[in-house]
């Protein structure tokens, strides 16, 4: 007689139960490892667009796919914001890859002064980028104020028009929110 057969049907059902999931487990094991990749490719959003008149968020897995949806959306509210101001990266040398966030407005050119400040954004962090800008691009004659936390309190950096790597002004991984003009 074999173990299984001298046991209960109950604790026999059990065992055969764990035997086959012991058994499935590679398949199992498997899955999970392909699953971060795919994970990562359905929330790899990591590129927005920050619209100045909706504020409205539109994020993708590229830049492109980013502005295309803010596009998108700025259509169904009627509002045209096609006009890209500043572009944030997550790295140095304006690299995208490790992520962008864009700030566009309706056909917006920034004055030459610096007041008045056309544009505020208290919260880096809402739009998750708090202490994560290495460089920033502006457009429009534009410049940008940043400042060390939310709110636009703290110590502020001089305005930049353009900046490839803002550790050599000591603003790497540091702006928690920002002004233009």
């Amino acid at each position: 007689m074999s173990e299984l057969e001298r046991l209960t049907p109950k604790a026999a059902k059990r065992g055969r139960t764990l035997i086959a999931a012991l058994l499935a487990l590679p398949a199992v094991l498997a899955l999970l490892a392909a699953a971060p990749a795919a994970a990562q490719g359905a929330t790899g959003a990591d590129h927005c667009v920050v619209n100045l008149v909706t504020d409205e968020v539109s994020c993708a897995a590229t830049q492109a796919a980013a502005f295309a949806e803010d596009r998108a959306a700025s259509a169904d509210a009627g509002v045209l914001a096609d006009t890209t101001l500043i572009t944030l990266y997550d790295r140095t040398n304006y690299d995208p890859a490790g992520g962008t966030r864009s700030f566009v407005a309706t056909d917006h050119t920034c004055t030459a002064a610096y007041s008045p400040v056309e544009f505020s954004v208290d919260y880096l962090d809402a739009a998750g980028w708090n202490n994560r800008a290495s460089s920033v691009r502006t457009f429009r004659q534009c410049d940008i104020k940043l400042w060390d936390t939310v709110t636009l309190s703290g110590a502020s950096s001089t305005w930049i028009d353009a900046l490839a790597n803002l550790g050599t002004i000591g603003w790497s991984n540091r702006a928690g929110s920002y002004q233009i003009s």
